[in-house]
């Protein structure tokens, strides 16, 4: 069996099950709206763990001190033209509140998906 494709099979079925519906709002280094590159609603999985700078506060009531990280998991196949860029605005669509990310790394090195790394904005 070809470890790709058992790979690539794989990352569809948790990207089919468990993806949600963002915006990817290319931007410039500069910050501004990149118009060589389209707005696109995508499906991806946003992972947002814990994080950094959790206390607790008591009878289970907890808050955080610093900015959320995250990370977006795309399938390649899916998205084949698709440029991501550090700097890229993501919107979380099916969120509470639609929470706005920016792009911190993007790792392309995977065979299937793609990673995004993610600051909240």
């Amino acid at each position: 069996m070809d470890w790709k494709k058992l790979e690539a099979a794989t990352d569809a079925a948790v990207l089919g099950a468990f993806g949600e519906l963002v915006r990817h709002s290319p931007m410039t280094s500069s910050g501004t709206l990149d118009a060589t590159r389209p707005i696109q609603d995508i499906r991806g999985v946003l992972h947002t763990p814990n994080p950094a700078g959790t206390i607790n506060i008591g009878n289970g009531l907890t808050t955080t001190l610093s900015a959320a990280e995250a990370a977006l998991v795309i399938n390649r196949a899916d998205y084949p033209g698709i440029v991501f860029k550090a700097k890229d605005k993501i919107r979380g669509l099916e969120l509470p509140g639609q929470p706005w990310w920016e792009v911190k790394t993007v790792n392309d090195r995977y065979s299937s998906v793609i990673i995004l790394a993610l600051n909240q904005a």
